[in-house]
């Protein structure tokens, strides 16, 4: 059974404490997992639909019932299993390598700003003291730092007369 990065995140919160997907919504972007509502509560529906997590009812006054998920014995062996698997190094079929053959200089450059603003942004939100969101903030700061040299050496080292620097 495949589960995808977001579902063994949400299992790996929900063993800690049940949640709701408010909650899990909450808590995965206070880590810096970013995720819709929609992939979450979507995400949580196929879990339950798999039987890995189970659905508590939990009525409120004046409100509908509050759905509680809590990650039961297959859900728990699942993601025990996830713990035992290889690591492997990503393979890039990205949009930058389609237009670096396209070459389309004019993306480059405007992805070379969004790079740089991007950086800008996570730098400062590096402030804090809970070390795991410091270190999923590292990882991003760094990751748009190795793409942003690489836009760079793009732009510098493709000969200017290859690329189609207008807007299309």
């Amino acid at each position: 059974m495949y589960l995808s990065n977001l579902q063994l995140v949400m299992m790996a919160e929900i063993s800690q404490e049940p949640s709701t997907g408010y909650d899990l919504s909450k808590s995965l972007l206070d880590k810096g997992w970013k995720a819709s509502h929609q992939q979450i509560y979507r995400d949580l529906a196929k879990l339950n639909e798999q039987s890995l997590v189970s659905l508590s009812e939990v009525p409120q006054s004046g409100k509908p019932d509050k759905k509680l998920y809590l990650l039961n014995d297959a859900g728990k062996s699942m993601l025990a299993k996830a713990l035992d698997i290889e690591p492997s190094v990503p393979r890039i079929q990205d949009e930058a390598l389609v237009h670096l053959f396209l070459a389309n200089g004019y993306y480059f450059e405007q992805l070379e700003l969004q790079l740089r603003n991007a950086i800008a942004c996570a730098e400062e939100q590096q402030h804090g003291n809970d070390t795991l969101l410091k270190l999923v903030i590292t990882r991003e700061i760094e990751r748009l730092t190795a793409d942003h040299r690489w836009v760079i050496r793009v732009l510098e080292e493709i000969a200017p007369g290859v690329f189609n620097t207008q807007a299309a």
